[in-house]
């Protein structure tokens, strides 16, 4: 075996550098997210970006359990279903989050459509549902963001995740 072999051995096989490139991704995240805060020129560019890098954060972090325990994990960008893989227990209000995030990871944060038009009608009404709160304005209504993907709505939820991980595999 060489040295290329050992390493990417060892690095698919240790939590550790899961969890760490976890990390990375949840400090570009914050790092776009306090950009997009200081010039909202930036949100219009950035923003699905944005939402794929803190979902792919999610993503590794579920991953690092997955690898702590020895449990083989889908090769898929899921993250409900890699949290249920890795045993972690996740409200209903994250599973909403958690599955549009995922569409970020999957396909928004990439690419201008998905293979689907459905999926881009489904990612959407899912969207309005869950990161939209109604609003009465006089004799009509109307939505407000709830401010559900704002980093520090977010970050709390990562932190957990990696308190958890830290506990049982440093």
């Amino acid at each position: 075996m060489d040295a290329y072999e050992k390493q990417f051995d060892l690095r698919q096989g240790t939590s550790a550098y899961w969890h760490s490139k976890s990390h990375d991704l949840l400090v570009s995240a914050r790092t776009l997210w306090v950009a997009m805060q200081e010039n909202r020129n930036l949100e219009v560019n950035c923003w699905a970006t944005y939402k794929m890098l803190i979902g792919m954060s999610f993503e590794l972090i579920f991953k690092a359990h997955c690898v702590g325990r020895k449990t083989d994990f889908s090769k898929n960008h899921k993250l409900v279903d890699l949290a249920a893989t890795a045993d972690l227990s996740i409200t209903d209000e994250e599973e909403s989050i958690f599955n549009i995030l995922a569409e970020y990871i999957i396909w928004d944060g990439r690419y201008p459509t998905p293979k689907q038009s459905k999926h881009l009608r489904d990612h959407w009404q899912n969207q309005n549902e869950v990161l939209t709160d109604e609003v009465q304005l006089g004799s009509l209504k109307g939505g407000i963001s709830n401010g559900k993907l704002d980093f520090e709505n977010l970050q709390p939820i990562w932190r957990r995740f990696s308190d958890a991980y830290l506990a049982a595999y440093s």
